[in-house]
Parts: C-alpha cells; structure tokens; sequence
C-alpha cells in the first residue's frame, strides 16, 4: 500500500474540511460587507442631515377669486397660509426675479374683459374680452417689486352682480437661485 498515505498527513487537504473553510470565509466576508454598507449608510444619512438647503423654498403661491368689487375688481384671497408668497392690497408681490410659470382658471356667470397684470404702464401677461371662462397658462419674467392683479371689465352688469366659479391664479417659480428680497 504504497499509494496510500496515513490520516494524520495533509488532513488540511480532505475535501469536506476545504469546503466547510471555503464557507466560514463567505460567511464572514459578507458578514463584513453588511457591517460596512450600513457604516457607510449612518454617515450618509448623518452629513445629508446637516447640509443646508442650497436655495432659498420655491416661490409660489395659490390664490382664489370668488366676488367682484366694482372699485377693486376680483377680491383675491389666499385660502391657505402655506405658500411663500403674500397677497397685499388685492396683489400678488413678487420678491424673487426670474419665470414664473401662470395659471388662471374660472368660469363667469356673464361675459366680461379681463386681463392680468403686473406692471403699471406695461401689456399685461393677460388679455382676453367677451369671455364667459378662462383657462390659461403662461411663463413671464417678473422682477422684485412686480405686483401680479386681475383686471376686470364688464360689458352690460355691475361687477357686484358676477358670479365666479373655480377662480383660481397659481403662481409657481421656476428658476429659484436667482436675486430675491425676503
């Protein structure tokens, strides 16, 4: 029996010993990897907490007009307090330059004129006559100090006597970064 050799040498060569380390050194390698993933995580998470925001909330701003006043035009009133931007004297006040995206949406109990301005002396970003609805959305460039207001003219009724229904104006930043005054 020249060919076989003792038990006691190479015993580190017998394969279900070979396999039962090749398993040990798996197990403990991804053991590892998931100690080390979720290190990595905890600092990601922990230095993401604590940078700050690189610019300043979107302006932007969802406003109704439900009634109409004949010295004051559309009322406009801002149902909730979240958004960034303040209505004052029945205008929306710009504080940030830049394009804002626009939409103004309603429908009216009689035929009017309406237009949506945002400077005295200037075309307004909005011009339509003899319109008994609106739905229309655009992209202005408006600068710190602007005052965005509706604009009404009736043809045959007070403005008192126009009913509103789903008036809505949005304003919404698109270009936020840029020169702001808060």
């Amino acid at each position: 029996m020249e060919g076989v050799q003792p038990l006691d040498e190479h015993v580190g060569n017998a394969p279900g010993r070979r396999f039962l380390r090749n398993k040990l050194l798996l197990v403990s390698s991804v053991i590892q990897g998931l100690g080390l993933l979720l290190c990595l995580t905890y600092i990601c998470l922990h230095f993401s907490a604590q940078v700050p925001s690189q610019y300043p909330p979107i302006q932007s701003i969802r406003v109704q007009f439900t009634k109409c006043e004949n010295e004051n035009g559309f009322i406009i009133t801002s149902p909730n307090k979240d958004g960034t931007m303040k209505v004052q004297n029945n205008s929306i006040i710009i504080n940030c330059d830049g394009f804002y995206l626009i939409s103004l949406k309603g429908y009216f109990s009689q035929e009017l004129s309406l237009r949506l301005q945002y400077r005295k002396g200037r075309e307004p970003l909005f011009s339509l006559s003899k319109v008994t609805s609106v739905d229309s959305v655009t992209v202005a460039n408006l600068a710190f100090k602007d005052k965005v207001y509706l604009n009404v003219t009736t043809h045959s009724a007070s403005c008192e006597d126009i009913q509103v229904n789903g008036g809505e104006l949005i304003l919404i930043h698109q270009n936020p970064g840029g020169f702001c005054v808060y």
